[in-house]
């Protein structure tokens, strides 16, 4: 029965997502828009690690844990952002919110596979300005999806390897309306966008077990994405608005473009390890880089931006204070916490558009089974106001449920 339910839950959570308005940053306009976290919620209040990975959760980012996943993992998510942006002397909050993945993992054998939904990139900004001539609107919504199966396969004791392949899929849509004072008329240009293509990932991770009774360990992983290609399908509109009685209605229309863009999905590579104690600690280092500098996108661009190399340093790790005791909850609790520094792919007339990030989380247990209820809290500050830019300082909170059984084990006769 459970396993129909299972099921159910991730079917349910697939039809839930979609191009998700889930960012309301500015800086969403470039690219592909506003990239999303990618970790699982356990791995995200580390300090965003990638490479931890154990029997009982399927981390995703690593393709090679399933290799060491000893049961059917599901697991989904939610996401809420506050924000607070300034520029210059102008300040303004919102809040919002997404679905950051779905994912089910499944071992068999020495091995195992898995496959998941999650966005890659979201838009949902507005941006208002006004002088003494015009006013100014823009707004985009949408972004770019990620569908993925993956496989994992434990080679020997400690060492798993990896692949994925992952299909992107979106439609991101920016409109830009101009007012003048004293015209009724507005210009609206609409610039709409379909993305679609692939990308392979591959990953390996080794765990080392040594001291009395191995309760210590050693575990690293690595993961490598190979450049994707995606294409983009641009049409570019121009329309003139007029304000009538009880509404708006358009009085001319014509298409600017109408074509197909050829892009990439730089690649990435990560390394990380850590040392720990089973059941009770864990702290790990990480390093990760992409080959942003290679991309270009003419059609979403405003000649201020450029692209670069980007780089991460991640340092997180956890603490249970007793996992042998059953009846006091608190004891029973992971806590997590971490912090990351991002040098950001983008930059605006030169200025780099950094990250700096704290988080704290904590795994509480449901149930005997395994199963638990992750909760990350993060403070993120990104952006800069030097050349009238925008710093955008954010509150993220991510709860996301685990939830483990058995479906191909053998049964035992006794």
């Amino acid at each position: 029965m459970k396993k129909y339910i299972f099921l159910y839950l991730f079917v349910w959570g697939l039809t839930g997502l979609r191009a998700q308005d889930g960012s309301l940053s500015p800086y969403g306009y470039y690219g592909y828009g506003d990239p999303t976290d990618p970790q699982i919620i356990e791995n995200a209040a580390m300090g965003h690690l990638n490479f931890p990975s154990d029997s009982i959760h399927y981390n995703f980012l690593l393709p090679s844990s399933l290799g060491d996943l000893r049961y059917v993992n599901y697991s989904a998510a939610l996401s809420f952002h506050r924000y607070d942006l300034r520029s210059g002397a102008r300040r303004s909050k919102g809040g919002t919110n997404l679905t950051p993945y779905v994912a089910l993992g499944i071992p068999i054998g020495r091995g195992g596979i898995g496959f998941g939904f999650r966005p890659y990139a979201t838009a949902g900004y507005y941006i208002r300005t006004k002088d003494s001539t015009q006013t100014v609107v823009k707004t985009g919504e949408g972004g770019m999806n990620a569908l993925f199966v993956q496989a994992g396969y434990r080679l020997f004791k400690g060492l798993s390897v990896g692949a994925a392949y992952t299909y992107y899929f979106g439609n991101k849509v920016v409109r830009t309306a101009h007012q003048r004072e004293g015209v009724l008329t507005i210009t609206r240009q609409i610039d709409n966008a379909f993305f679609s293509g692939s990308a392979f990932r591959f990953s390996a991770d080794y765990t080392l077990h040594f001291g009395k009774d191995n309760q210590y360990f050693f575990q690293t992983g690595a993961l490598y994405r190979l450049t994707g290609n995606i294409v983009s399908q641009n049409t570019r509109t121009l329309q003139l608005i007029e304000n009538a009685y009880g509404g708006q209605r358009i009085v001319n229309e014509q298409t600017l473009r109408n074509d197909t863009t050829a892009l990439i999905l730089p690649s990435k590579f990560s390394i990380g390890a850590g040392v720990g104690k089973l059941r009770h600690w864990f702290m790990g280092l990480e390093y990760e880089a992409d080959r942003y500098g290679a991309f270009s996108n003419d059609f979403f661009t405003t000649g201020r931006e450029s692209y670069r190399n980007g780089s991460a340093i991640k340092l997180g790790g956890y603490w249970r204070p007793d996992a042998r005791v059953f009846s006091k909850l608190w004891k029973r609790t992971t806590y997590k916490a971490g912090v990351f520094m991002r040098n950001g792919y983008l930059a605006i007339d030169n200025q780099p558009i950094n990250q700096f990030g704290t988080t704290f989380g904590l795994s509480i247990p449901l149930g005997n089974f395994l199963s638990n209820v992750n909760v990350d809290m993060e403070y993120v500050n990104r952006g800069t106001l030097a050349g009238g830019l925008v710093k955008e300082n954010i509150l993220k909170l991510k709860i996301g449920f685990s939830f483990n059984d058995k479906w191909f084990l053998k049964r035992k006769i006794r």
